[in-house]
């Protein structure tokens, strides 16, 4: 991997945002260690799945930067995400003793949103299944259930807007949802870069 200066620019802007999040967290009510595992895992892991999905339309300059494939680097942070947003649950469903913890519920509008980082999970999960046999499908059911992961920062955000205790923090609510902002406008611009791929493949 050879790393230029905007590369470490790059980087250390990611490190910037990690630490900035962390001391915003620590600067509110962090709790025990326990709380940790459950509230820190889950804001640094929407942190990195932000980071993987704002960086597609970016693939050119990814590698010019890195010097290695696009995918390496976007893949590094889908993995973060998908461990630390798996351990939000999964801490607290072994610390509340409640494995329902995993369960969806449609009970009602509004306990859907509230409890909406629970079918968010499983989401993200197809996304990522849907990347393993990415060549085995087709090239549109593949990009259709890989978008799922957009819909599943909208359940996680809402989720964490309406319960979520950190958001309780104005800090941490302007910063994520300056995150979820961007991340909508940055689908907004892959579609316009898909729109003006198509159309210079017609020659329009």
């Amino acid at each position: 991997m050879n790393i230029t200066k905007n590369g470490y620019y790059f980087i250390g802007l990611l490190v910037g945002l990690y630490l900035w999040i962390l001391i915003l967290y620590l600067v509110g009510n962090p709790g025990d260690l326990t709380d940790y595992s459950i509230r820190l895992a889950v804001l640094f892991g929407f942190t990195s799945l932000f980071i993987a999905g704002v960086i597609t339309p970016f693939m050119k300059q990814i590698y010019k930067m890195f010097g290695t494939s696009f995918l390496n680097i976007h893949h590094v942070f889908s993995v973060i995400g998908l461990i630390l947003v798996t351990v939000h649950p999964l801490a607290f469903a072994i610390v509340t003793n409640a494995p329902e913890a995993f369960i969806p519920k449609f009970d009602s509008w509004i306990v859907f949103w509230n409890l909406a980082g629970r079918p968010a999970l499983y989401l993200i999960y197809i996304s990522v299944i849907a990347v393993l046999i990415r060549k085995k499908i087709s090239q549109n059911i593949w990009r259709i259930l890989h978008g799922l992961n957009y819909v599943a920062l909208v359940f996680g955000y809402f989720h964490g807007v309406l319960i979520g205790t950190d958001f309780q923090n104005l800090g941490i609510m302007i910063t994520f949802t300056a995150m979820f902002v961007i991340s909508m406008e940055v689908l907004i611009y892959r579609r316009y870069q898909k729109y003006i791929f198509n159309q210079k493949k017609k020659g329009v």
